[in-house]
């Protein structure tokens, strides 16, 4: 497997969208959409330690985590990755949009690039993802990302899966 960190941190685009790394530059923007743990933050003073921790997750190994910007602003659209680690070539991914992004298709094509990267760089063999039973958009991004075989994670929530090979 190719996992984190890297020697030059992978920036995955398309058409619309840049996944560039998310730094301290975009921290302003980042407030409130931070979040760590499932935690949000209660200041930019913790969105910046959410942020520090997020680096050092990174720089162990244990995560990636991408701004998702728009190709042609620079405009931070929310943030996606993968997180806790990668233990037995599964990796975990989360993603969050801030709010005037939503309903555009953004997070869709953001999840098609990490989980790309995630099969094909990373050499993953499967990719998780999960969310709250109630979160139906979310829900549809994976659906549309090819996630399935649904398995309740307890707590209200869904576990969402995806193997490699899956097209």
């Amino acid at each position: 497997m190719n996992l984190p960190p890297y020697n030059f941190f992978p920036v995955l685009k398309n058409d619309r969208l840049a996944l560039v790394e998310l730094d301290e530059t975009y921290l302003p923007e980042l407030f409130e959409i931070s979040y760590y743990d499932g935690l949000p933050a209660k200041s930019l003073a913790e969105a910046g330690m959410m942020l520090e921790k997020i680096t050092n997750d990174y720089k162990r190994g244990d995560s990636i985590s991408w701004a998702i910007t728009d190709s042609l602003t620079g405009e931070l659209m929310g943030t996606c990755g993968y997180y806790r680690g990668f233990a037995n070539g599964i990796g975990e991914i989360g993603y969050i949009l801030k709010e005037k992004g939503k309903g555009k298709g953004i997070m869709t094509e953001a999840v098609s690039l990490i989980v790309n990267f995630g099969f094909e760089v990373m050499e993953l063999r499967q990719i998780i993802a999960v969310t709250k039973k109630q979160n139906y958009k979310s829900m549809a991004v994976l659906v549309r990302n090819g996630f399935g075989n649904c398995e309740d994670f307890g707590d209200g929530y869904f576990k969402l899966i995806r193997k490699a090979g899956f097209n």
